[in-house]
């Protein structure tokens, strides 16, 4: 869209312009305008329709630098009224002084100027495209779009790329290191220890690259679902009974406990189970030995919570299983919510370094959660432990 209009949008909204500032000129002389002819009187309206099919910011400025004309997009992308845009100043609506200056200069100069920029009290990227119209005209014409979007995508790219170099250079560090250690021919006992430390190290840098082909796959669509009626505490009870043994090495305790008279869940038994492991895995890594981890499983309806009822407000249908993790670990600050099912996060790096991780385990979950049709949350506080909830639809 952005490309793609060239040089016949700029041709047709410079003769707007032209037929709308020549309308008013004559309006403006002593004697009466003669009529326009049918194809000049219909400029205005193409420039108007044309503003409002774009889905980049249009204004027209006068010579004294009042806006006349602004399409809607504008409005959206600089979060104002169209009532404050009108008949305002560029700098009033604009609220940046470099836009200001690139307008002088563009005005002075008579070539087209482009710029990016942050309007004051907002958190969007613009770039800010300034084209002068003849002089005989005066005034110019401006472009507006919203790069907030793609500098988010910008900022996510190299936050992954760094993610995954920092994930990847830890274990070859320790492989590097554990390798030259066994170079200089320790004693069997050590070298056993060292070579057990190396397939760790390996199996972490492979874990690493599953999980991030799934995740692609997942966000690409390309990962089908092998939808069927499931008994869900089925499920469960497989996820449990692997990650037993590593919570009672532990002193944890965990418990399920299954509502009477469940529905079957329409879901991915193998998804699902993943998606549980997880989630388990993750309360056994920041529960405190010793402690209790409960498994609950009821239909959604009654809503057994507050949170559950605002939950269902953003699903379709009427049947649904909330599935909720209970665990006594650390909990999570109440900054750091928002941002757990995101890729490689990590809550509180300085408390989890030596727990292990991709970083990517709840952000698979989410994603499979979601392609399910259901819904994931997470509640916690600090120091009390946390509740991972899901909303699965019956069959």
């Amino acid at each position: 869209m952005w490309w793609l209009s060239g040089a016949l949008l700029v041709a047709l909204l410079l003769l707007g312009v032209w037929a709308l500032q020549l309308r008013r000129k004559l309006a403006r002389a002593v004697a009466p305008p003669s009529p326009p002819p049918p194809a000049f009187d219909k400029l205005p309206g193409l420039l108007q329709a044309i503003g409002s099919s774009l889905v980049e910011g249009l204004l027209i400025f006068e010579a004294d630098r009042r806006i006349s004309f602004a399409n809607p997009a504008l409005s959206e992308i600089l979060e104002a009224q169209f009532d404050h845009i009108i008949n305002q100043s560029l700098i009033t609506v604009l609220r940046d002084y470099y836009a200001d200056d690139l307008i002088t200069h563009a005005l002075a100069t008579g070539e087209q100027q482009t710029t990016t920029l942050q309007p004051i009290l907002s958190q969007r990227r613009l770039m800010l495209t300034c084209q002068p119209l003849p002089p005989m005209i005066g005034g110019g014409v401006i472009v507006v779009r919203d790069l907030t979007q793609l500098v988010q995508l910008e900022r996510a790219r190299r936050e992954l790329v760094a993610n995954i170099s920092h994930e990847l250079r830890t274990p070859l560090a320790s492989i590097r290191l554990l390798v030259d250690t066994l170079a200089s021919d320790p004693p069997p006992e050590v070298a056993r220890r060292m070579v057990g430390q190396i397939n760790d190290e390996t199996e972490a840098m492979t874990q690493l690259l599953d999980e991030l082909r799934e995740l692609a796959q997942i966000e690409s669509g390309r990962a089908a679902l092998q939808l069927e009626p499931i008994d869900i505490c089925e499920v469960i009870e497989r996820a449990v009974t692997r990650l037993r043994p590593q919570a009672e090495r532990r002193g944890l305790h965990i418990d399920t406990t299954c509502g009477a008279d469940l529905p079957l869940v329409m879901i991915d038994a193998e998804r699902i189970g993943q998606v549980l492991l997880n989630l388990l895995h993750n309360a056994i890594k920041f529960t405190p030995d010793g402690g209790m981890i409960t498994i609950q499983v009821c239909p959604a309806t009654p809503a057994p919570t507050p949170r559950v009822a605002r939950e269902l407000q953003q699903v379709e249908g009427d049947t649904w299983v909330v599935v909720a993790m209970t665990d006594t670990g650390i909990g999570i600050p109440s900054r750091e919510i928002e941002r757990v099912f995101e890729r490689f996060y990590k809550v509180d790096r300085a408390r989890t370094r030596n727990s292990g991780g991709t970083g990517l385990g709840l952000a698979i979950a989410k994603h499979l959660v979601e392609r399910h049709g259901g819904r994931i949350w997470v509640e916690s506080r600090e120091g009390h432990g946390s509740t991972f909830s899901m909303l699965l639809r019956a069959a």
